[in-house]
């Protein structure tokens, strides 16, 4: 699999190759093609992929892999992700009450930075933008492993399922783009777009937040990417969660890449 454009990603302070994040994202398509077999069964699992089964598809090629998370998620459709994960979001849900209470208004920041050489930043928040306003839940949805469902609501906010950093348990919150001064993240001058949002529980408990920024440099789009989370979560958390990052916007360029050209 060779892509189109070669993306840099720095985890921290380490520079990492796109093979390593690749590596990533292929044990997490593991793991969760795994979650999916222990939910539905091997007759569930055979009603929606009549083809390979999930032991035959472990450590097939990665695209292999993403049709077959892409087909589970959509023949699920969003009633049975739900029910699939029932128990894990109302779990994580209570981890995350305790998490902001335990943090007492203390935060921690999940960081990576990508270069993507010959994209514009103006074009790939524009981009990433519309992915919400026209709820493009399959572009959305098949940038990492770990998103079980991603779309635009009718109010302008977002909604995630995704299983964040290291967790073992999924969660479901909201993303609120009309509430950046919620996030404490600080906006980097050096970075003129920004797309900035608060994550909050239905009942409007506020969780963290996202200040994702872009900027055009050598030739090329510079993002720093940011997630908030309550200062209780682990680090380990935390540390992968830049892998999850790393892995979901390295994606999103990619696909982002034939409107976000530099020269079109």
């Amino acid at each position: 699999m060779v892509d189109p454009i070669t993306i840099r990603a720095t985890i921290g302070r380490r520079e990492v190759t796109r093979g390593q994040v690749l590596e990533w994202e292929s044990r997490r398509a593991d793991i969760v093609l795994a979650k999916y077999a222990r939910h539905l069964g091997a007759r569930g699992i055979a009603e929606i992929l009549p083809g390979p089964t999930v032991e035959q598809l472990r450590g097939a090629p990665l695209p292999l892999r993403r049709a077959a998370l892409a087909t589970l998620r959509t023949e699920l459709g969003h009633a049975g992700v739900y029910a699939m994960l029932k128990r894990e979001l109302a779990i994580s849900e209570r981890i995350a009450r305790i998490g902001v209470a335990a943090g007492r208004g203390k935060v921690k920041y999940s960081i990576a930075r990508l270069h993507a050489p010959g994209l514009s930043a103006e074009r790939f928040a524009t981009w990433f933008d519309n992915l919400v306003v026209v709820d493009d839940e399959d572009a959305m949805n098949a940038a990492c492993p770990d998103h079980y469902l991603l779309r635009g609501l009718s109010d302008g906010r977002q909604e995630v399922v995704e299983t964040t950093g290291g967790s073992p348990a999924a969660s479901r919150f909201l993303v609120d783009y009309h509430r950046p001064d919620d996030v404490t993240i600080p906006a980097d001058p050096a970075y003129p777009v920004q797309i900035t949002g608060t994550a909050l529980l239905d009942d409007g408990l506020i969780i963290g937040g996202v200040r994702h920024q872009f900027r055009d440099n050598d030739g090329g789009l510079d993002a720093l990417l940011t997630v908030q989370f309550p200062g209780a979560v682990p680090q380990r958390h935390i540390h992968q969660h830049q892998w999850h990052l790393a892995c979901e916007f390295g994606n999103w360029m990619l696909a982002a890449a034939p409107f976000a050209a530099t020269t079109r």
